[in-house]
């Protein structure tokens, strides 16, 4: 048992590794700290996000730590997930639409589920909260001289978690109700770099590089709540559950690099540094992350493990609109965020939940879904705020070759972030997700079974 779990943790170790290679192309990562990762794994992101009030112990479920209470005794979790993205940017100047497109992967999360007694279970991890990286240039005409401004950034912000659940109400099948808590140290660098140049090699060009290292903690609570409902016949059962999710705003501490400074090209290749317009190294100072709260139900049927299906809805509110960086000598130079929202509807159906019969196959034991999302983005670009919209679609298969809960979860999202109206950028994009869930089987293979002999 003990070497399993220290060839679990030492994988979570190589994570950190992994996870400062995170990047993005989107040039909407120039505000805020850039992307935002879903608190959520690929399961529940094909259902359109929704997770807050969906709790199964074949699922780690991070959205909501009142869930991690379902964890069946014996029966631990492993799950980790892979995330890609392929985006089509369109925008249009004077009449033309230029396009251009990008394409990044990253390791989406690393957690383990552990079921600590009958009614306690914790969850342990790593995940990205967001990622940076843009590299932006707009051009123009200064007399007889071409002006460039650039902005450059990347980097990543990422979080360790640590959570339990409780159910504070277990009545078996019928009846539970579970609170949870999650803590979360969240970690990163982020780089800006804004860049004036001229076209003619003997006028001064001038840089501003910005480093940003942040690290400090923040705190998640959650709820949830099942009951079922017996339906006319004997074995027809309908259940529905509740859960609900706070994010409290917190101030991480920061330290800030800022360099400014003017320089020319010799050649137009090689740059040349000039003056020091401004220097400030390991400036303290904090960043205020925002507060969230997300809710939801769902509503499913369950007949004889036969045609086991939910349909959910979730709302959630990120206050982003409350976030600053707060330094006493470099301008603060990030531009005002804005409330953003969210609205998805989520489906799931498993045909047959008989995962030992050989009349069964593989598409038939399988979890399918579908999902919407619709919201406001926190990005506000000439008193217009940015609207961001997806349709989520997936499947989780049983391993052929497990007698355990160890599945493979595939999910997709196309979406479109933004407008090309007012001079702005739409991002048309494409989500791929990979989730692998390995549990021992209860059976053959128990992890915290004392034998007597070995």
């Amino acid at each position: 048992m003990y070497r399993k779990l220290g060839t679990l943790l030492s994988v979570l170790t190589l994570g950190l590794v992994l996870f400062g290679q995170d990047l993005n192309t989107s040039p909407y990562t120039r505000f805020g700290l850039g992307e935002l990762t879903p608190l959520s794994t690929a399961h529940y992101s094909s259902m359109g996000g929704i997770g807050v009030s969906f709790s199964d112990f074949s699922f780690i479920n991070v959205s909501n730590p009142a869930t991690y209470s379902a964890y069946k005794k014996n029966n631990p979790l492993f799950d980790l997930g892979i995330s890609a993205k392929i985006s089509s940017y369109r925008s249009e100047v004077d009449g033309n639409v230029n396009s251009s497109s990008g394409s990044n992967s990253a390791l989406n999360n690393m957690l383990i589920g552990l079921p600590i007694s009958k009614k306690t279970g914790i969850t342990l991890g790593i995940m990205p909260f967001s990622t940076i990286g843009y590299n932006i240039t707009s051009t123009e005409l200064l007399g007889t001289d071409t002006l460039n401004y650039n902005y450059a950034g990347d980097g990543s912000v990422n979080r360790i978690l640590l959570g339990v659940g409780h159910d504070f109400v277990n009545r078996g099948d019928t009846t539970r109700f579970s609170l949870g808590f999650n803590s979360s140290y969240l970690f990163g660098t982020i780089d800006r770099n804004n860049s004036v140049i001229f076209q003619e090699s003997s006028f001064y060009n001038s840089r501003i590089q910005n480093r940003m290292t942040l690290s400090g903690f923040s705190f998640d609570a959650g709820l949830h709540y099942f009951q079922e409902i017996k339906g006319k016949a004997e074995n027809d059962k309908w259940f529905w559950q509740f859960g609900a999710a706070q994010t409290f705003g917190s101030s991480v501490n920061a330290k800030r690099d800022y360099y400014a400074y003017s320089f020319t090209y010799n050649f137009s290749v090689q740059e040349i540094p000039k003056d020091t317009l401004d220097y400030f190294q390991d400036e303290d100072g904090t960043v205020s992350f925002p507060d969230k709260f997300s809710i939801g139900a769902n509503i499913g049927r369950n007949k004889q493990d036969k045609n086991v299906w939910s349909l959910g809805v979730q709302y959630s509110i990120y206050n982003w609109d409350l976030y600053q960086e707060n330094f006493d000598v470099v301008v603060n130079d990030y531009q005002s965020l804005a409330q953003m929202t969210q609205l998805s509807i989520g489906a799931r159906i498993t045909p047959s939940l008989d995962f030992s019969s050989k009349n069964k196959n593989s598409f038939q034991k399988s979890t399918y879904s579908l999902g919407f999302n619709y919201g406001n983005s926190f990005i506000v670009i000439n008193d217009q705020q940015l609207t961001n919209y997806g349709m989520n679609f997936g499947i989780s298969m049983p391993l052929i070759s497990s007698r355990s809960l160890s599945r493979i979860n595939l999910g997709f999202e196309f979406g479109k972030l933004g407008t090309i109206d007012n001079g702005l950028i739409e991002d048309n994009y494409l989500k791929c997700s990979i989730g692998f869930s390995l549990a021992p089987d209860a059976r053959y293979d128990r992890w915290f079974k004392k034998r007597k002999y070995d």
